[in-house]
């Protein structure tokens, strides 16, 4: 009787040992996983890094940094620019003015360059903390920077001229961004620029310099050629003078963003 007491006793032991186990490594899988759940719902990962790809064809490089204010709220600041060189799609612009090879000698030496920067505030209407469909607001201000531009116009006693323009043109716009971003895994996302129409002002101001002292008779006819300048929707104040000309230009801007963006959220 005693040995099956003492058995039972023992069997009873070890039953209680191995569940008082079970249980400790249970509770421990399920604290750890609640800390796991509670560190992806309390403590998302509220910063972005991002470049652009489809802005990478047209030799624009595109930036962004983004910070989640909340669930629903982030800010994004972005900066963009193209290098100075050629100016793009040359051959393309060439084309279109083929029965004029004046107007195709005058970017054959002109060089472009271009930066921007553009803050934004995000709303998310879906998962939020940076991901979902978002609607945004924005501002970019712009600015080109041009050189080597050859304006040439008709000179009745010495024949064709040239002169050398060059200046910058500014644009601030305001805007509305439609967008989506999605996790392409732990790090990884893609920001979808759907459509993000904007509008605004510029205002741009060139000088054209000639490698000489212009005549009076030079000048008219200088200026003759430059009232000819329309540019749509735009006020153009176009004066010669004994050292070339200036050329100041303002009127609306605008335009949409859409496009790519890989990122990395962390």
């Amino acid at each position: 009787m005693k040995k099956k007491l003492l058995y039972a006793t023992a069997i009873m032991f070890n039953v209680f040992v191995a569940s008082s186990q079970t249980d400790t490594a249970t509770n421990t899988i399920i604290e750890n996983s609640s800390i796991a759940v509670d560190n992806e719902q309390f403590l998302p990962k509220k910063n972005n890094v991002k470049i652009s790809l489809t802005s990478l064809a047209f030799k624009n490089f595109q930036f962004q940094y983004e910070r989640s204010l909340s669930k629903r709220i982030g800010v994004v600041i972005g900066y963009s620019f193209i290098p100075k060189g050629s100016v793009p799609f040359k051959s393309q612009i060439n084309d279109l003015v083929s029965d004029d090879p004046d107007s195709q000698d005058m970017f054959a030496n002109a060089e472009l360059g271009y930066n921007a920067i553009t803050p934004e505030v995000r709303f998310y209407l879906g998962e939020g903390y940076g991901k979902g469909f978002y609607i945004a607001t924005f501002y970019r201000h712009l600015q080109y920077d041009i050189t080597g531009v050859n304006f040439t116009y008709t000179n009745q006693l010495s024949g064709k001229d040239d002169i050398d323009m060059g200046g910058k043109l500014s644009a601030n716009t305001f805007g509305l961004q439609f967008g989506a971003q999605f996790n392409l895994g732990k790090h990884l996302i893609l920001d979808w620029w759907i459509a993000g129409p904007h509008y605004g002002t510029s205002k741009g101001d060139f000088v054209g310099a000639s490698d000489r002292t212009l005549t009076q008779f030079e000048q008219d006819e200088l200026q003759k050629e430059l009232d000819k300048i329309e540019l749509p929707l735009s006020d153009v104040n176009a004066k010669a003078n004994a050292n070339g000309a200036t050329i100041n230009i303002s009127g609306p801007w605008g335009g949409i963003r859409s496009g790519l963006s890989l990122g990395y959220r962390f």
